[in-house]
Order: structure tokens, then sequence, then C-alpha cells
């Protein structure tokens, strides 16, 4: 009888591993977004070609709610407003999606984010500013940031590495990136990014497929790293893309 008793706690026991592995495996995997895509300077195509890369990967796709911004006014349209942190934070705001994509692309420096025509905040999103329209949208829903520009290392701050956030960034806080000229179709870490999105099921894989794209590439062109950084909190380390 005690044979049968431990083999049946022991058979119980597996059973229940079982489910939280699955569950746990179910929670990386998000059924709904909402994405926003930011070109935020037109001083080279570069920034809107990568916008409209990643809608061509995301577009269709179950549960994607798309928005796309840019500073191109030849661009502009009801569909794809003016890139600004007004127009983040509104593309943001009343999603009952799961998570929170936020895309940006442009040049930048160590206060933030250029916005080429957001005059508003004088042309700058700084990290402070982010964080508070993604707390205020988002809470605590799992959310990721792609920030693809110069010095973009400086969003990684105290503020935003909440257990629900994951953030990705081309750059250390003190580093340039490379590739935003008008001979460039995409920089450099957007075209590794996006060149490893098909063959990534994580952010995870993807931010480390990216890195290594982006390091090999300044490499063989002789360029100083950049150093892409990255921050993925306890709550989403595991989480699937779109």
């Amino acid at each position: 009888m005690n044979f049968v008793r431990s083999f049946m706690i022991g058979a119980a026991l597996t059973c229940l591993a079982l489910v939280l592995l699955a569950g746990s495996a179910e929670s990386a995997k998000l059924a709904s977004w909402r994405v926003v895509l930011v070109a935020g300077d037109d001083s080279a195509a570069v920034f809107d070609n990568a916008v409209d890369r990643l809608t061509e990967i995301l577009r269709g796709r179950p549960g994607i709610e798309l928005y796309r911004l840019t500073s191109n006014r030849q661009l502009s349209s009801a569909t794809r407003a003016t890139a600004s942190a007004k127009n983040i934070d509104r593309s943001l705001k009343g999603t009952a999606a799961q998570g929170c994509f936020v895309f940006m692309t442009s040049h930048g420096t160590t206060d933030g984010l250029y916005l080429s025509e957001d005059q508003e905040s004088h042309r700058t999103l700084s990290p402070g500013k982010l964080d508070r329209i993604l707390d205020a949208d988002c809470g605590e829903r799992p959310t990721v940031v792609v920030v693809s520009a110069c010095h973009s290392g400086v969003f990684i701050g105290r503020a935003s590495k909440g257990d629900n956030r994951i953030w990705l960034t081309a750059a250390r806080d003190d580093r340039v990136s490379f590739g935003c000229g008008a001979e460039f179709d995409l920089t450099y870490f957007d075209e590794c990014l996006i060149g490893a999105w098909p063959q990534s099921k994580s952010w995870a894989q993807l931010f480390d497929r990216a890195n290594d794209c982006v390091r090999r590439k300044e490499s063989e062109l002789k360029e100083s790293s950049s150093l892409p950084q990255a921050f993925f909190g306890d709550g989403v380390k595991d989480l699937e893309l779109p």
C-alpha cells in the first residue's frame, strides 16, 4: 500500500509540474499587442524604411494593433501621424491589448531621442517623458521598447527597469551607432534586428542575434563598437515575439 501511495503521489506531483510548465510556456506568448513604430527624423530614409519593414512583418498577424508615426511630411496621413511624444501617447492610450511594443528609430543624444517635428518637446523625447507615457498607457502590461539611435542606452535607467519591461537599444549611453546616412537602406542595428526577427522566437533571442550581427558589421568596417544594450525584467525574460 505504501508503494502504491508513493507512486500515486509521485504521479500527481509530476502532473502538477507539467501543468505549471505548460502554464509558464503559455504565459510567455501574448495573444494581443499594441504596436507603435516611430521614425523620428526624415534627414535620411533609413528611419521610415525600418518602420516600413517592421510593418511588413507585423501587419496582418492576429492580435496586432499597429500604429505608424513619421517625421516625413510627405508620408503623413490620417493613418500615419507625426512622430511626437503626444502622438506616441495617443497611439498607446486606451489599449486593451495584453502587451505594448514601441519601436523608435532616429538620431539620438545623451538627452534622448530626436523627433524633428516635435516642437512641443523641443525635438527631444527624454527617457523620463517616455517612462511617464508607458506608465500611464501600458501600466503593468508586458512592455517592450526598442530604441535605435546613438546614445540610446540612456533610456535604460533606474525608473524604467520594471519587472514587466524589456528594453533593447542600439548603443550604450556613451556610444554612437552607425548607418544613419543617406547612402544606407537601414541603420546597422535596424538591419540586424529586422534580419534576425524571422529566426527568433523570443525577445532575448532577437537581441542576441542582432547584437552579434552588429558587432560583426562594425568589426568588418573597422568601426568602434556601439555596444548595444538590453534589459529584461524578471516577469518577461522569456516573453515571445508577436
